[in-house]
């Protein structure tokens, strides 16, 4: 039986989906700074109206219950869906007064698709983008891949407790790094912070050699790292990662991206100096088996197809794309039309089955996760072995991940439901997709690429596409960053509220 909403608990939401919607005000400042410094005064009235918007919306809401109001494991499943949007909204205010976007749906469009680190774009105009919007963007990315509400709320906001713990699951976090939620955010933001900061180094003097100069050399390092570390596909020019024409710009964004999709307790135990963890853990060999495997079928693809005249070349462009795909990246170093043309039979097909699989859980990356694919091929093995062992045998399976683990049917089941979740959304917006014309080859990857949050594009994303396809991928973006559960706890319990309110009437 469905549990609805009482009113005292739609007060403690709205509350702490106030304070973080409010929160976003503070993280505006950066890109109207931006403005301000790059002396881009209608870009900076922008933030300043965002900075308002944010504001006074987040604490109107705010005011829905007093500070430090409790919230049950349920609420705050509904906190962390219900803030995705609210932020998304408020995030699009100063994209939608650029000029550049054709609609607010188009901005807010580009905002889910920024914090959800999926990296699909409408923006017009791209390459004459003002570099507070292109900024802002990449924020988007930053404060989404790590976790928009652990973070503003477990640290900001002093939220403690089971509630803490929900939002931190809720937003596709599988288990906790540090004794407590709050210490194990801080981490997450200090790692990301070291890679960001090393990143940006680098690339910054990458791109002053290619001849940039100093200022936009630094920008489009930290906007480049920020998008390949959260695993996100934004960049500040139509070419994406074709702009820069490197191969060294390729090496150390795709060293991003791989940083990106570890586990973030792999991180701890690397940080920590245990090297032997990412050999033994089940996760990171599943992984490392799936992008070997791939590696071979996109090199395959790409020879036959003949696209690229030099084994080097092959071998650049397909493992470039794999990554970035695998990761939940999303950058590319080829135009949108090339995937049929370049990337056509069996490259193309690995390249969604990348997208599909998705890095590892508990990491910014999207997708399926590795995790799960691990568990279910060691459940075949299992279910194998007990069909031809004797009839008084008793077969156990453990796992390694962290810890040894025994391999239960509850575990299975977890894995198996989200493995089907994210494959019948897949299929369903590539249905979409071909409805409503699109070939149905490219209406799969697109759908596969919103779901999986990756933001590589065959060109149906543009902003002449339909609005309603639109919608269609903002509900995908935003279910599979979320890992559907809280998604789901949201639209039970509206329906639980209404039927409610039926039966009084």
């Amino acid at each position: 039986m469905w549990v609805g909403v009482r009113k005292r608990e739609l007060g403690a939401i709205a509350h702490y989906t106030g304070l973080l919607v409010a929160s976003l005000a503070l993280v505006m400042v950066v890109p109207l700074v931006t403005a301000l410094l790059s002396a881009e005064w209608d870009p900076a009235l922008d933030y300043a109206c965002g900075i308002g918007v944010a504001a006074a919306f987040g604490f109107l809401l705010a005011q829905g219950a007093p500070r430090g109001a409790h919230i049950n494991r349920r609420d705050a499943l509904i906190v962390t869906a219900l803030s995705w949007l609210a932020g998304s909204l408020v995030a699009a205010v100063p994209l939608a007064l650029s000029g550049h976007y054709g609609s607010f749906l188009d901005a807010f469009f580009d905002a889910i698709s920024g914090l959800t680190t999926s990296g699909l774009t409408l923006v017009q105009d791209l390459d004459h983008l003002a570099s507070a919007h292109n900024m802002w963007r990449h924020l988007l990315h930053l404060v989404g891949g790590q976790g928009i509400v652990v973070a503003a709320l477990s640290v900001a906001l002093g939220l403690r407790g089971g509630g803490a713990m929900s939002l931190y699951i809720a937003e596709g976090r599988d288990e906790r790094i540090m004794p407590n939620v709050m210490n194990t955010a801080r981490f997450i933001w200090f790692v990301t912070a070291v890679y960001v900061l090393a990143g940006t180094l680098v690339l910054s003097v990458v791109n002053m050699v290619a001849g940039m100069e100093i200022g936009r050399s630094v920008l489009h390092g930290f906007w480049a790292t920020v998008a390949c570390y959260d695993t996100g596909g934004f960049g500040p020019t139509s070419m994406n990662a074709l702009y820069y024409h490197s191969p060294v710009f390729e090496i150390v964004t795709m060293t991003l991206m791989l940083a990106g999709t570890l586990n973030f307790n792999l991180h701890a135990d690397l940080w920590r100096g245990d090297r032997t963890e990412i050999f033994k853990n089940l996760e990171a060999r599943a992984l490392a088996i799936n992008i070997a495997i791939l590696s071979v079928a996109v090199g395959l693809g790409l020879a036959v197809a003949g696209a690229y005249a030099t084994p080097a070349e092959v071998l650049r462009k397909g493992l470039y794309h794999l990554i970035s795909a695998n990761s939940g990246t999303g950058h590319q170093t080829v135009y949108a039309s090339q995937w049929a043309t370049g990337f056509g039979g069996l490259a193309f097909a690995a390249i969604i089955l990348a997208m599909a699989f998705g890095g590892m859980a508990s990491s910014t990356a999207g997708g399926i996760k590795a995790l799960r694919l691990g568990l279910i091929v060691k459940g075949v093995v299992l279910r194998i072995r007990e069909s031809i062992a004797p009839g008084s045998a008793v077969i156990r399976s453990t796992y390694h991940h962290l810890v040894d683990v025994p391999l239960t049917a509850d575990v299975l089941a977890n894995a198996l439901m989200l493995f089907t979740l994210y494959t019948v959304t897949y299929i369903s917006g590539a249905m979409i997709g071909a409805a409503y014309g699109y070939p149905a080859g490219d209406a799969l990857f697109e759908s596969v690429s919103a779901t999986a949050n990756v933001g590589l594009s065959t060109g149906i994303t543009a902003p002449g596409m339909p609005a309603g396809l639109k919608i269609v991928y903002i509900l995908q973006m935003w279910a599979g960053r979320l890992e559907f559960i809280a998604l789901f706890a949201l639209v039970a319990s509206v329906f639980a509220a209404a039927r409610r309110r039926r039966a009084g009437a």
